[in-house]
C-alpha cells in the first residue's frame, strides 16, 4: 500500500469514528412487570421485602402489608413468607416459602445466592440469617442457614466488601442500636466491630466508596427509635475507614445549607467518587403522625381521641408521597447536591439493589400504609456533552496536521540513519522539547491533575527527582553514549559486558514500551469517550492507526516535530485552563489558597518512615530511581540525545527538559487543586457517572471551556498520547533492528533494514493497540499508579546494570547478570508479598542489581582489562 492510500484510509476511519456520538438521558425510569400483575398503589403491595438478583432472575421475598384494608380503616399489618421471582415477563410465586413470615431485614447478593439478614415479624426482631439460592433449571429455591446475628436486628443496612458482609445499626425489640458486625464469608463467623458513634440509627442506608486515601463505609440518615417514645429523625452521616478500622462523624447531610432527613431511602456507590441516595422520607409528616400516635396511646377523652384519629386519617389519605429526589455525595470534596428530581416520588422501604449501573426497586411504601406493586428500573447515565461542530473541526484538523507532518518527513527518510536519528538535521532545542513532550504525555496531562484533585501534592517530588537526577545523566550517561557513537542505549551494555546483557536490556525496554503504549492509548480514549460518547475501543483504534501511520513513514523527525507542536498546545492550554478556573470561581485567590490549605491539598512531604505509602522518602527515592532509569536507559529518551551531533548539544537537550519540568509540574498539580476548589463550589457540575479519576480534567475541558478551545485541548490530549506512543514505536523499531535483527543479519542492505524498521513499527503499534483494548475492560482506578508499577517491575534492574558498567571497573557480565536475576526475584517478592509502595520498585530494583551484581562479580574474572 502506498503512503497516500494509507493516509486516506486512516483519515476515513478517523472521520467515521468521530461521528459516532451517542446521547443518553440523565435518569431513565423504566417500568418492569408489576409484582402482582397489576400496577396499583394500594395496601396489597409489600414494604420491607428482601432479595436481589441471581443468574439474571429478580427475587423478592417476605415483606409486610395490609391485605384487609388501609390501616386507618382498621386494616392490620400482616407479614409474608412468600417468595416471588421474575424470570421472563411475569412474576411467579415460588412453591417454597421462608421458614417464617419476615420483613425489614437487610439483604446482599453473593455468588451463590442472596443472603437475608435479620428482619422482624409480629413476634419481634430476629437474628436469623439465611442464604436464598435459586436453581434456574427447576425454577426452585433452597434455603441454607448461616450463623445467626450476634443480636436480633431489623431495619439494618448491609454491604459486601472484600470477602466480608458488614451489618450496620438496626432496631431490636426495644430500640435502635449502634451495633456494627461483620461476617467473614471464608470462615462463616461473625465478628463484633466498634459501635458507630453518635445516635443509634435504623432505616438508614450504607455504601462503600473510595475516598482521598482509603476506602470507607458511609452510613447516612435513618432515625433513632425507642419503644413508646418519639423517634429522632437523623440528618447526620458518618464513615468507617476499612483500612484503619476507625469511625468518623462527618456532620449533617446538607443541601443548600439546610440539614436534610432521609429515612428508608436506598444508597449505593456510583463511579469512582460518589455515593447516590434515592428517595427517602423526611420528617415533615413523620413527626406529626408520630406525635398523634403517641398522644392517642395515652388519651382517655373519646372526643379528643376521635379528633386525633380524624387528623391522622386526613394526613394519611392525602399524603403526597415520599421524596422524588436523587442526591449525590462526592467523597473527595465532601459536598452534597441534588443530582436529579424525578417525575414521581420513590417508595421507601422498597427492595432496592444495584444491577450494574441500574437500580431496581421492587414494591415498597408509596405513602404511610400504602404499598405499591410497581417494579421499576432507574438507569444511570449522564447526557453526553454536545461537542459541537467547531470542536470537531478543530479536533479533526489537528489530528490530520499530525498525520501530514509524518507525510512531509516521509520523503526525507532515505536511510536508517535518517529514520532512527534524523540524519543530524534536528536542532537541540527541538530534541529537548521532544524529551519533555515524551515524558509529559497524556499521563501527565490527565493523571497528575487527577492525583492532585483526589489526594494532594505528595507526588510533586517525583517530578523534582527528575530534575535532581539531571546532573548525573549529564556527567555520566551522555558522555558514554556519545563517545561510543551508538544507535541504541543497549549497545553500551554489550561494549561493557557482553551481548546477553545488551539483549536483556533491549528486550526489557521493548516489553515495557508495549505496556506503556497500552496505557498511554487508553487514557485519552477514556477522555474522548466522555467528550463525545464515542466508545473507548473506537478511540483506541483511531489513535493507533493515526500514530502508526505518521511514525512508520516519518521516522524520528516526524516524532520530534509533532512533540514540539503538542508541547506548545498542552502548556498553553493548561495555562489557559488555570486562568479560566480562577476567573470562574466565586472565591478570591487568597480564599482559594486558604481553603485548599485547610483541606490539606498542598501537602508535599509526609516525613513518616513508612514505605507502604507515598511519603517523602518513598516518593523521593523512588522518583530518583525511576528518573534515572527513564532518562538514562530508556531508548525513547536516549535516542533524543543521539540525534545531536556532539555532547554539548546532547546536554542542552537534557537540560531543556529539566528547565520545563518545574513550571509544568506547578501548573499540572495546581490544576488538580483548582479543580478541587471549583468542584467544591459547584459539586453538581462533576458528574457522578465518572468512573475513572483520570477523566476529571478532560470533563472540565469539555463542559467548562469555550467552544474551539476545548476542541484544541482535546486534540492536544490525543496529540500528547500519540507523540508519546510514536516515540515508543520508533524507539522499539530502532532497538529491534539494531540490537537483534542486525545481529543475525549482518550484511542486510540499508534500504531493506528501513523496510524492516517500518514493519516493526506497525507490528508494535498493533500489539500496543490490543493491550489497550484489553485494559479498557479492566478495572484500573488510576493509570498513573499502573504506569509507575510497570516502570519499577520492568526496568529497575536495568538501571543497576548501567550504573555497574559506568561507575565500577570490577563489574563483569556474569556477576552483573546474576545480580540482575536476584534483583528480579526480589522485586517480584516485594510486589506480591509485601505492602511496600509500587513507587519503590524501581529503587529496590536498581540498588539490588547494583549491589548483588558487584558482589557476584568479585567471584568471576573481570572482562578484558577491567
Amino acid at each position: 500500500m502506498t503512503i497516500k492510500r494509507f493516509i486516506i484510509v486512516v483519515a476515513l476511519i478517523s472521520i467515521s469514528g468521530l461521528c459516532k456520538g451517542q446521547n443518553q438521558q440523565k435518569l431513565v425510569l423504566e417500568k418492569l412487570p408489576s409484582l402482582l400483575g397489576t400496577e396499583l398503589d394500594t395496601s396489597t403491595g409489600f414494604a420491607g421485602m428482601m432479595g436481589g438478583k441471581q443468574d439474571g432472575v429478580l427475587i423478592a421475598a417476605g415483606g409486610a402489608n395490609f391485605p384487609d384494608g388501609f390501616p386507618w380503616e382498621g386494616g392490620k399489618k400482616v407479614w409474608s413468607d412468600a417468595i416471588y421471582y421474575l424470570n421472563g415477563e411475569q412474576w411467579k410465586l415460588a412453591s417454597q416459602t421462608l421458614p417464617r413470615p419476615l420483613a425489614y431485614g437487610s439483604s446482599v447478593g453473593l455468588n451463590e445466592g442472596i443472603l437475608l439478614i435479620g428482619g422482624e415479624n409480629a413476634q419481634g426482631s430476629t437474628d436469623q440469617v439465611l442464604l436464598l439460592s435459586f436453581d434456574p433449571r427447576g425454577e426452585s429455591f433452597t434455603l441454607t442457614d448461616y450463623p445467626k446475628l450476634p443480636e436480633p436486628l431489623a431495619h439494618s443496612s448491609a454491604v459486601v466488601e472484600n470477602g466480608f458482609v458488614y451489618v450496620i445499626g438496626g432496631k431490636n425489640a426495644l430500640r435502635s442500636t449502634n451495633s456494627f458486625y461483620r461476617l467473614s464469608l471464608a470462615t462463616k463467623s461473625w465478628e463484633k466491630l466498634p459501635d458507630f458513634p453518635g445516635e443509634p440509627r435504623a432505616l438508614h442506608m450504607a455504601a462503600v466508596q473510595d475516598t482521598q486515601h482509603s476506602r470507607k463505609l458511609f452510613v447516612i440518615g435513618g432515625r433513632n427509635q425507642k419503644e413508646g417514645q418519639k423517634s429522632t429523625p437523623l440528618t447526620t452521616f458518618l464513615a468507617y475507614d476499612l483500612n484503619t478500622g476507625e469511625w468518623q462523624e462527618l456532620g449533617d447531610l446538607r443541601i443548600d445549607d439546610a440539614p436534610k432527613v432521609l429515612m428508608g431511602a436506598y444508597g449505593r456507590p456510583m463511579g469512582s467518587m460518589h455515593v447516590m441516595v434515592y428517595g427517602g422520607s423526611d420528617e415533615v409528616f413523620f413527626n406529626t403522625l408520630e406525635e398523634i400516635a403517641l398522644r392517642m396511646q395515652s388519651e382517655q377523652n373519646d372526643s379528643i381521641l376521635n379528633a386525633l384519629r380524624l387528623e391522622r386519617d386526613e394526613i394519611l389519605k392525602n399524603h403526597p408521597g415520599f421524596s422524588n429526589g436523587v442526591l449525590s455525595y462526592n467523597t473527595i470534596t465532601g459536598k452534597w447536591f441534588v443530582y436529579e428530581s424525578l417525575d414521581r416520588p420513590l417508595p421507601v422501604t422498597a427492595l432496592s439493589f444495584a444491577d450494574g449501573q441500574d437500580v431496581i426497586m421492587v414494591s415498597g411504601e408509596a405513602s404511610p400504609g400504602i404499598r405499591t406493586t410497581r417494579v421499576q428500573k432507574i438507569t444511570e447515565g449522564e447526557t453526553v456533552q454536545a461537542f459541537g461542530t467547531i470542536n470537531y473541526i478543530v479536533l479533526f484538523g489537528y489530528l490530520m496536521l499530525s498525520l501530514l507532518i509524518g507525510v512531509y518527513f516521509s520523503y526525507k527518510q532515505k536511510s536508517t540513519n535518517d529514520y532512527f536519528v534524523g540524519g543530524g538535521r534536528i536542532p537541540w532545542w527541538a530534541s529537548g522539547l521532544s524529551v519533555f513532550g515524551t515524558l509529559l504525555s497524556a499521563i501527565t496531562f490527565m493523571a497528575i491533575p487527577a492525583k492532585a484533585f483526589v489526594t494532594d501534592w505528595s507526588f510533586f517530588m517525583l517530578n523534582m527527582a527528575a530534575i535532581a537526577i539531571t546532573p548525573l545523566i549529564s556527567l555520566v550517561f551522555i558522555p558514554f553514549f556519545n563517545r561510543l557513537r551508538i544507535t541504541t542505549a543497549y549497545e553500551f551494555l554489550e561494549d561493557r559486558f557482553d551481548y546477553t546483557a545488551r539483549a536483556f536490556g533491549s528486550l526489557s525496554f521493548i516489553l515495557f514500551q508495549l505496556g506503556r503504549i497500552g496505557i498511554v492509548l487508553l487514557l485519552p480514549s477514556l477522555a474522548i469517550s466522555i467528550v463525545t460518547g464515542i466508545p473507548v475501543e473506537t478511540s483506541i483504534l483511531m489513535m493507533s492507526l493515526l500514530c502508526i501511520a505518521y511514525t512508520a513513514f516519518g521516522g524520528i523527525e516526524a516524532v520530534i516535530w509533532t512533540d514540539v507542536l503538542q508541547v506548545i498546545i498542552l502548556l498553553g492550554g493548561s495555562v489557559l485552563a488555570v486562568i479560566w478556573i480562577m476567573l470562574h470561581t466565586e472565591s478570591s485567590f487568597g480564599d482559594m489558597i486558604s481553603y485548599a490549605s485547610a483541606q490539606q491539598k498542598f501537602n508535599i512531604a509526609n516525613m513518616d518512615f513508612d514505605f507502604t505509602k507515598a511519603t517523602f522518602w518513598v516518593v523521593t527515592l523512588g522518583g530518583l530511581a525511576s528518573a534515572m532509569v527513564t532518562q538514562g536507559t530508556d531508548q525513547t529518551i536516549v535516542q533524543r540525545y543521539l540525534t545531536s551531533t556532539d555532547v554539548k548539544n546532547s546536554k542542552k537537550t537534557l537540560y531543556t527538559n529539566a528547565i520545563l519540568t518545574l513550571p509544568a509540574s506547578v501548573i499540572f498539580f495546581g490544576l488538580g487543586t483548582l479543580l478541587f476548589i471549583f468542584y467544591s463550589e459547584f459539586p453538581e457540575r462533576l458528574s457522578p457517572t465518572i468512573s475513572n479519576n483520570d477523566s476529571i480534567f478532560p470533563m472540565y475541558i469539555v463542559k467548562e471551556l469555550p467552544v474551539g478551545v476545548s476542541g484544541l485541548l482535546v486534540a492536544g490530549i490525543f496529540s500528547a498520547a500519540m507523540s508519546s506512543i510514536s516515540s515508543s514505536l520508533n524507539s522499539v523499531s530502532t532497538a529491534f533492528c539494531n540490537d537483534f535483527y542486525k545481529r543475525f543479519k549482518r550484511d542486510v542492505a540499508d534500504k531493506r533494514l528501513l523496510r524492516i524498521a517500518r514493519m516493526v513499527t506497525v507490528i508494535t503499534g498493533l500489539i500496543g493497540m490490543l493491550l489497550a483494548l484489553w485494559m479498557a475492560n479492566s478495572n484500573i482506578k488510576s493509570l498513573w499508579d499502573e504506569f509507575y508499577r510497570y516502570l519499577g517491575l520492568f526496568t529497575g534492574g536495568l538501571g543497576g546494570m548501567f550504573l555497574l558498567g559506568m561507575l565500577t571497573k570490577r563489574a563483569n557480565a556474569k556477576g552483573t547478570l546474576l545480580g540482575l536475576f536476584v534483583s528480579a526475584v526480589l522485586i517480584w517478592y516485594i510486589s506480591v508479598f509485601t505492602d511496600i509502595s509500587f513507587l519503590m520498585y524501581a529503587f529496590f530494583g536498581l540498588v539490588s542489581c547494583f549491589v548483588f551484581g558487584y558482589l557476584f562479580s568479585l567471584f568471576f574474572k573481570p572482562k578484558g582489562n577491567d
